[in-house]
């Protein structure tokens, strides 16, 4: 069974970036985040496991970049895509 979520990005000020996924219903606070040192990392992690669709991947660099944060809906992961999301 696949569950639909969310990916929460932020971007830290030494430019490394934290990814959260959040199934619906569940709070985004508190989940466990994985860490990237670059944006070429989070760029192959989410057109990679999570199947982003490049576009939206550029959308998000350029999001990230101008505010800091940024939230892709319609992301469906297995229970075991769910916990690899956040495990480094």
């Amino acid at each position: 069974m696949k569950l639909n979520g969310s990916v929460h990005i932020t971007r830290g000020p030494d430019r490394s970036y934290a990814l959260a996924y959040a199934p619906i219903g569940a709070n985004r606070d508190g989940r466990p985040a994985r860490r990237f040192d670059d944006s070429r990392e989070l760029e192959r992690f989410l057109t990679g496991p999570l199947r982003v669709a490049r576009r939206e991947v550029l959308s998000a660099l350029t999001a990230l970049d101008r505010n800091g944060s940024y939230v892709i809906w319609e992301i469906w992961l297995s229970p075991d895509e769910a916990t690899a999301a956040t495990l480094a």
